[in-house]
């Protein structure tokens, strides 16, 4: 390869020719989708352009830019599961900072792969949120955990069973930072969501009543927690 883009700077197009043809038929003993073999496609074909051979030319780039297509989209969609798993092994041994630095650089992948409004970002988006939250970032984790949920919405709608898990963590983290109004809202949302899908006896149910209830106890409306706490009681006593 080398050899025959010297060749060809030198305007000694024969030997160019010869030396590219020979660097072609190594790198497709790799693979004939190798990204060396397109990296030589496109010097051969610049090597036929500059003689005006555009017949033999155009199919030679017309090749080499499927095999980079091809590869882009590999790496693509390897990449951010790759970050992602390097992540999660951070965040495994405690190394806090490094897993949601890592986690970002994936979600970035992710988006861009992507697009940012693709399911597949909402729970790149979910990891990093709760890379934040066992950090005590309460701020950064909902800010994170709302982006998810937003793009989880219009996707699949408000009313969507995919949505329930950032609810409850959203409401959780809200709870935590005595965001109360908002927390509530959440929860309130979640219950109709669970009774809706899972019915009005699932012990997910009571589990979010509970949950609830305990919110609302902050708030001094103990009276509402009672009942909630009653009707969780009476679920998990079937």
């Amino acid at each position: 390869m080398d050899a025959g883009i010297a060749a060809y700077q030198q305007g000694r197009y024969a030997e160019a020719e010869a030396a590219l043809q020979s660097a072609l038929r190594e790198a497709e003993r790799f693979s004939p989708e190798d990204p060396r073999v397109a990296s030589t496609l496109k010097s051969l074909a610049n090597l036929y352009y500059s003689q005006g051979r555009f017949d033999e030319a155009a199919p030679l780039q017309r090749r080499g830019q499927a095999i980079d297509e091809k590869y882009q989209r590999a790496r693509d969609s390897s990449m951010p599961e790759m970050l992602g798993d390097l992540a999660a092994t951070y965040l495994r041994q405690g190394r806090y900072d490094d897993a949601a630095r890592i986690f970002n650089r994936a979600l970035a992948e992710w988006e861009r792969a992507l697009g940012p409004d693709h399911p597949r970002v909402a729970g790149a988006m979910n990891v990093v949120a709760e890379a934040y939250r066992v950090q005590g970032r309460y701020d950064d984790a909902g800010a994170m955990y709302q982006r998810a949920l937003t793009v989880l919405e219009r996707a699949f709608g408000a009313d969507s069973p995919g949505l329930t898990n950032n609810l409850q963590s959203l409401a959780r983290v809200y709870a935590r930072q005595g965001r109360n109004a908002e927390a509530e809202a959440l929860f309130g949302r979640l219950l109709a969501l669970r009774e809706r899908t899972l019915g009005h006896d699932h012990p997910e149910v009571a589990t979010t009543l509970d949950e609830y209830a305990s919110l609302l106890k902050r708030m001094d409306r103990i009276g509402e927690a009672a009942g909630l706490e009653a009707r969780a009681k009476a679920i998990r006593q079937k």
